[in-house]
Order: C-alpha cells, then structure tokens, then sequence
C-alpha cells in the first residue's frame, strides 16, 4: 500500500514569550504546538495524533518506570538472600524509597498533596 506524501514543513519564527505562550495554550489543550497551530488556524477539530498526554498519563507512565527499577532492586535482594546472606542494608533503604517515590507519584496523579513521611527508624 502506497504511503500518503506528508505535506510540507512550515516555519514560523517567535519570541520565546510568544512560545513559551503557544507550548502552554498548547499544552493545556492537551496537543502538540502544531496540532494546536492546525486547530486554532483553520477552526477543526485537531489531528488525532498531535495529541499529548495530560500531565497525569505522563505522571503515571513516570510510575510504571518506577515499578521496573524497584523490581530490579527487589531481584537483587532475592538474589543475594538466595545466596545464603543478608542483602546490603542500602539496598532495603533503596528499596523503601523506590516504594515512598511511587506512592507519592500516585498521591499527586490523583490530584493531591503527598505526606512529609520522615523515614523509617533503622534504615
């Protein structure tokens, strides 16, 4: 099948206030600069794929990172009890902040403000 010939680039020279307005308007429409340019110029609906994700899709796909890399410090601490011996003390305490960070993350995706939670004593 036959690709469509995308159409051509356009360029557009601004201040960097009236950019740092356009990526805001921009942002709060949830599209990207062009999409957004496309839509308020010729009053239509905007490209399906110059959406943005909102500020919580891009907060939960920060959690979904984060979930991988406390399963690589939960894979090493099995690891090493595996073994025969105590894991590393700063691997626990990596661990218990991995899982403070993603709480919180979950808190402000949710629209609120995270606890100041001193850390547990012996950690």
């Amino acid at each position: 099948m036959a690709r469509k010939p995308r159409p051509s680039p356009f360029t557009l020279r601004l201040s960097p206030e009236q950019r740092a307005d356009l990526d805001s308007r921009a942002d709060l429409a949830g599209l990207s600069a062009g999409g957004y340019l496309l839509s308020a110029a010729f009053n239509t609906p905007p490209p399906r794929h110059s959406r943005r994700p909102t500020a919580d899709q891009q907060l939960l796909a920060q959690i979904l990172a984060s979930f991988g890399k406390i399963g690589s410090n939960v894979n090493q601490l099995a690891r090493v009890a595996n073994a025969g011996s105590w894991p590393d003390s700063r691997l626990l305490k990596q661990a218990c902040d991995d899982i403070r960070m993603i709480r919180d993350m979950l808190i402000r995706a949710l629209g609120l403000t995270p606890p100041d939670d001193p850390p547990p004593p012996g950690l």
